[in-house]
């Protein structure tokens, strides 16, 4: 029996006869504005949070520290948050290898208040150190579906925020 996997758009992919990856990985949602920080991974459309997997022996703030600089270009190191929600998904990663890579993917977002961290929301859209571009996107937008984000973040975002309230 085919297993099923969703891509970054919420397509889903059948696995036959595959061992997926177990990945373990950490997102930060940084909340300013009602607006939070997005980043386009390189040759990838489809805005998502920062973060991801965890590399060998790191902890989570560890992993944020990292993927924060690679995907931002901001340097800084967060701490627990205010809140967080975790999901398992069956993860397919179009981007990832030379024909993708099926995860079995247990995921943590971190929701943040970035209004003390100085940051300007108004900013435009930046290149990244990992060639990918970053930056502030209105919450109300995602909601309306005028952004479409990462599918698996999309369920975290809605369960971690309901519905938007004008």
């Amino acid at each position: 029996m085919s297993e099923v996997f969703f891509d970054r758009t919420g397509k889903q992919k059948y696995a036959d006869d595959i061992i997926p990856v177990s990945q373990k990985g950490y997102f930060a949602i940084l909340v300013k504005d009602d607006k939070v920080l997005v980043t386009y991974p390189p040759l990838v459309d489809t805005p998502e949070f920062p973060g991801g997997a965890v590399s060998r022996k790191e902890d989570f703030r560890s992993c944020l520290f990292r993927k924060l600089y690679e995907e931002t270009g901001i340097e800084f190191m967060l701490d627990k948050g205010e809140r967080q929600f975790q999901q398992e998904i069956n993860y397919f990663a179009e981007d990832a290898r030379p024909f993708g890579e099926f995860c079995r993917y247990d995921q943590t977002f971190i929701v943040y208040d970035a209004s003390s961290y100085g940051f300007d929301t108004d900013h435009e859209i930046w290149k990244t150190p990992e060639n990918g571009r970053a930056g502030w996107v209105d919450i109300k937008e995602i909601f309306l579906g005028n952004i479409r984000i990462n599918y698996t973040h999309w369920k975290a975002f809605k369960s971690l925020f309901g519905s938007y309230k004008d």
